[in-house]
């Protein structure tokens, strides 16, 4: 079913009552649980990698994708890393809005994106460059800057830094 357009939205007479009720919610954070790591803040890829290579063998699942973001304040020290979504062998979903949720939630200056694949292949597909420029490109709106984007191989060190290799600065001066 196609979503109606924002100027259809209004104009559409409503059949349902007026007397109805309607939700409140409040939005928080939840910290769930600690982990040491060692300097702040992040000054390299590499020690950005080693982190998040933790948290994938820690409290995830190696043998499985994982987009992992790391939240970082003003001063680029690490507050936080989020598991944003686990799928399988060879991929998973990764929405902008939901990498982004975290960042806000925070109140977040920056983030380094990351993921692991399980191939251990470091090259980037077609798709982790597209989604890296729609996180960008939504990052930047909301004021928040991407430092990185690393894709981790979790049988050794090696991984493969979008930044060193120079595609986050050619991302960024793309949509200007």
């Amino acid at each position: 079913m196609k979503q109606p357009r924002q100027q259809d939205i209004f104009s559409v007479p409503s059949n349902q009552p007026t007397n109805k009720f309607i939700s409140i919610y409040r939005v928080s954070l939840v910290k769930d649980e600690t982990v040491s790591f060692g300097q702040s803040p992040i000054n390299n890829s590499q020690e950005a990698q080693s982190l998040i290579q933790q948290l994938i063998r820690t409290r995830g699942q190696p043998d499985r994708e994982q987009f992992i973001i790391a939240l970082l304040n003003a001063k680029n020290e690490m507050i936080g890393l989020n598991i944003v979504s686990m799928g399988g062998l060879t991929a998973t979903t990764v929405i902008p809005r939901e990498v982004l949720k975290p960042a806000i939630l925070a109140n977040t200056a920056a983030i380094i994106l990351s993921h692991n694949h399980p191939s251990n292949d470091l090259q980037p597909s077609a798709h982790d460059i597209a989604i890296t420029k729609k996180i960008i490109w939504a990052a930047e709106i909301i004021g928040i800057q991407v430092h990185e984007h690393i894709i981790i191989n979790m049988e050794n060190d090696h991984y493969f830094s979008f930044a060193d290799q120079g595609i986050i600065k050619d991302i960024y001066v793309e949509i200007g």
